[in-house]
């Protein structure tokens, strides 16, 4: 009766074949669950086309800044894969940051009247989560950066928490849409107006927390629907280590593929100049067919949480667009051209179908309060056909799930798709 593979896979096929290759070899060598290295390698391009490629969609600038959550329980491999996927940038900030430490013992033995501008530190990844720190960061690297931290709750967490009158949540919405910010550092006057920030996030989420990160009125603010969410198909059991840590040769192969997107900006030349994508009228058309068929469906039979999903989707799916172009011209998939054509908006809608499915999980995992369907299915596996709560509990013992579990798990799960409840304290399995 438990199904298999509930959630959605990552449709890989929106990737250059080469970078399916990829995925496949980290996946089958390295034993990288493939949703979890699939988008950590859809997130690393998003850091590489950065802020000096950007998609005008009508009036619409778009960048391709990703907010991305791996929902896993520990143990069930979100580290390993994001490691894997941000290696070529962490390459490049360990010599830029060596170039800068050079670069301030010389300005600091200069005499002060010959000094010129104090050395200044770029880099793509950190790990210094307050505004202040990113702000900071941002104004010294204007291509763009990216959060990377194991554990997203401390991030989540910290909009509640306030500084100078007022929380980060705001800022972070600013930085989701990429438009101007303005901060006062703590306990100072001085002021930090950034005018083109690009901060792409990532990291990983046990479904545990997020009934607390996201329940009841922390849902209100709005910032659920401003993540993309990735859920493995696994059976709730420990990977396996495998020989090879990292797959052979898919590591150089993958730093040079980021490499080849971000040469033409020279990594960290501020002189750069932006591109400006747009879109063919056929791949514009397909667009705007696929959005209007996905509102007609949802609207008739869908509460307002999920169109509200769908319709953040939808502006995901435009930046889905840019990056996936850009990835197919580094891999030489199509030739360079700033027209997005129909095939890349095919692609970036199959991205969005999935981030829909798995953001409506989640979203259903928040209102039942961190429901576990695996030990939920482990229990009524056990069970008869029909059973009262009585005998369930009694199971539920024996397999290790609590009696406040089990009656959790009868309470939200009747007269659902797997259970009916038929009288007091009795229920069947829907085969």
């Amino acid at each position: 009766m438990k199904p298999e593979n509930r959630d959605p896979v990552f449709p890989i096929v929106i990737f250059p074949e080469k970078i399916q290759r990829i995925v496949k070899q980290a996946s089958e060598e390295a034993n990288y669950p493939l949703n979890y290295i699939a988008a950590a390698l859809f997130f690393a391009a998003s850091v590489a086309v950065g802020n000096f490629r950007t998609l005008m969609a009508g009036t619409i600038k778009v960048k391709a800044i990703l907010f991305m959550a791996l929902i896993g329980t520990p143990g069930s491999g979100k580290t390993h894969p994001i490691n894997f996927a941000v290696a070529p940038f962490l390459r490049l900030d360990k010599s830029s940051i060596q170039k800068y430490q050079n670069s301030l013992e010389e300005w600091r033995k200069t005499p002060a009247e010959s000094r010129g501008k104090k050395p200044k530190a770029k880099q793509f990844r950190v790990q210094d989560i307050t505004m202040e720190a990113i702000t900071k960061i941002l104004g010294e690297t204007r291509r763009g950066i990216f959060v990377f931290v194991d554990e997203l709750k401390g991030w989540v967490s910290s909009f509640n928490k306030y500084r100078n009158g007022g929380g980060d949540l705001e800022q972070w919405l600013s930085l989701y849409n990429g438009v101007p910010i303005t901060v006062n550092r703590k306990g100072e006057d001085d002021i930090t107006f950034v005018a083109d920030p690009f901060v792409g996030v990532i990291g990983g989420m046990q479904p545990g927390i997020l009934p607390r990160l996201f329940g009841g009125s922390n849902m209100d603010n709005g910032f659920f629907y401003r993540l993309l969410f990735v859920n493995n198909n696994d059976d709730g059991k420990p990977l396996l280590w495998r020989k090879a840590d990292i797959p052979s040769g898919c590591d150089e192969e993958w730093r040079k593929f980021i490499n080849s997107i971000l040469r033409p900006t020279g990594y960290f030349d501020e002189k750069e100049i932006e591109t400006d994508y747009t879109f063919s009228d056929d791949a514009w058309d397909y667009l705007v067919d696929w959005q209007n068929g996905i509102e007609e469906r949802n609207a008739e039979d869908e509460p307002e949480s999920v169109i509200a999903i769908f319709r953040k989707i939808q502006d995901y799916c435009l930046r889905f667009c840019l990056i996936i172009h850009v990835m197919r011209e580094a891999a030489e998939e199509i030739p360079r051209s700033k027209t997005i054509d129909e095939d890349t908006a095919l692609r970036a809608t199959i991205l969005a179908e999935y981030f829909f499915l798995t953001a409506k999980e989640t979203y259903n995992l928040v209102q039942q309060g961190g429901f576990n369907h695996g030990k939920f299915f482990d229990l009524i596996n056990c069970l008869n056909s029909t059973f009262t709560a009585d005998q369930a509990v009694a199971v539920g013992g024996r397999i290790g799930i609590s009696r406040n579990t089990v009656f959790r798990y009868l309470r939200q799960e009747a007269d659902g798709p797997f259970l009916k409840k038929t009288g007091h304290g009795k229920y069947a399995k829907i085969e």
